[in-house]
């Protein structure tokens, strides 16, 4: 049976682009969502990130992060949540999402933890899928 693995990414990032190419090479079924062409709202980001630590959601890399003075003290989670609906370049991708589990960023072992992949890469692992539930 194939699982349905929902991907949010910037086509043009390296390491979105990894992830892709990774799962495109499993047996999954990809529901691809393109935050470049369609943003994620602030419902959309709440119901994502619900209570996952902050520091884990935002893209250091992104201008707004300094700007926002983001490295410093966080400010309540309602307030970065506003700023990712802002400027989606503060979210830190790939998300990963399959049923209430979700990995962010290129990290292919527990991607594959996630999944439950074995190393052949097929759905057929015995993992235990201990990413974060949410």
């Amino acid at each position: 049976m194939l699982r349905t693995v929902h991907l949010f990414v910037s086509p043009n990032d390296p390491d979105c682009k990894e992830v892709r190419s990774f799962l495109e090479d499993q047996e999954v079924r990809l529901n691809i969502h393109d935050i470049d062409k369609q943003p994620l709202n602030l419902d959309e980001i709440t119901r994502l990130m619900r209570h996952f630590n902050l520091k884990h959601l935002l893209n250091a890399r992104a201008k707004g992060f300094a700007k926002n003075k983001l490295d410093d003290a966080l400010p309540p989670r309602e307030e970065v949540f506003q700023m990712m609906a802002e400027d989606n370049d503060l979210i830190k991708k790939p998300i990963i999402v399959a049923g209430r589990l979700m990995v962010i960023g290129a990290n292919i072992a527990k991607i594959k933890e996630m999944l439950q992949l074995d190393t052949n890469g097929n759905g057929n692992g015995n993992g235990n899928g201990s990413s974060k539930r949410g």
